[in-house]
């Protein structure tokens, strides 16, 4: 399993080891390890604010593939 965004990778590759405040969940303190573009600008994001991207856009093609049958 990689371990990129653990231990000495993320404080050689990031600053401050990575952590910050989430644009997303608004979290301080937080790892932000993942690269998002939210309005033509790229953030760094959380696992968290990753994993409730995907779970959204997930949901909403759901939704539509239930609607077009």
């Amino acid at each position: 399993m990689s371990k990129a965004h653990r231990g000495a990778g993320a404080r050689e590759e990031y600053p401050r080891s990575g952590r910050g405040t989430c644009p997303i969940t608004k979290k301080t303190g937080v790892k932000l390890l993942y690269e998002h573009e939210i309005d033509g600008k790229k953030v760094m994001i959380s696992k968290t604010a990753k994993a409730t991207i995907a779970n959204a856009k997930r949901r909403e093609a759901r939704k539509q593939k239930k609607t077009e049958t």
